[in-house]
């Protein structure tokens, strides 16, 4: 008969693998294959009570522009609102890596961004997790852990800690800071004829820049996943604007 702790053992560590597996969306293949060229899928448009309504979509890839990376951390969050939020409680590579955005074009929302992607490496991702701040923390009212980026502006970025330290410093001394960014950004914006509402923006400050886009459906919470390669390190960071209801599409 087995002992009763190498049981006991065996379902924790079950546990642990469920609960790993868990922390990964049932549409996190979407991450990947929506930057794909050859990606078309199927959605079911229809409202509640109506008859199936299929269409097709697929992405509008926008290379926008490299994040510098001087710190290591990363921030993720409105940047007009909570540039001194913490960063992200991962360790990245320094260096500049390309931002993508994934727009949805064929459906409702056409035109929004569904996924903000950081390219940190070219190793495929094995597997996607939350990623959440270094101050995130478990409470009563939050037993579960759970973070989204909040997002008050409309806008949403990623930067650097350091370059977020020298955003704050700035509006600090110059109340009229944000003013040029919000221009350059909404110009650079209106450029891109296929998109709803677009804003674009790589602003450099500090040791770094901060690149800014419009975020899916606006103010909102949103989840952000770190996609790691077989070695365990990271190799992307998906900003998700839930933008469509995935169970109802397919390949």
């Amino acid at each position: 008969m087995r002992p009763l702790h190498h049981s006991l053992s065996a379902m924790l560590l079950l546990a642990s693998a469920l609960g790993a597996r868990a922390a990964e969306p049932l549409h996190a293949n979407y991450f990947t294959r929506a930057f794909s060229p050859d990606f078309v899928a199927t959605a079911d448009d229809s409202l509640p009570g109506e008859q199936p309504r299929p269409v097709k979509i697929f992405f509008r890839v926008t290379d926008l522009a490299n994040l510098k990376i001087t710190t290591g951390k990363v921030v993720v969050a409105d940047p007009f609102v909570s540039t001194d939020q913490q960063p992200l409680a991962l360790d990245i590579p320094t260096g500049q890596f390309p931002v993508r955005l994934a727009i949805l074009e064929g459906s409702m929302g056409r035109g929004r961004i569904a996924f903000a992607r950081v390219e940190i490496s070219a190793q495929p991702v094995v597997r996607w997790e939350a990623a959440k701040p270094t101050d995130m923390q478990r409470d009563a009212e939050n037993p579960g852990g759970t973070w989204g980026v909040a997002v008050d502006s409309g806008v949403a970025a990623f930067f650097d800690e350091a370059a977020g330290r020298a955003t704050t410093d700035s509006v600090n001394a110059d109340e009229t800071f944000f003013d040029s960014w919000l221009e350059t950004g909404q110009n650079a914006g209106f450029k891109d004829k296929g998109a709803s509402g677009a804003f674009r923006l790589a602003a450099d400050i500090g040791p770094g820049n901060v690149v800014a886009f419009d975020a899916g459906w606006g103010e909102g919470s949103y989840s952000v996943y770190a996609g790691f390669d077989a070695g365990g390190k990271v190799a992307a960071l998906v900003l998700d604007f839930d933008i469509l209801d995935w169970s109802r599409v397919a390949e």
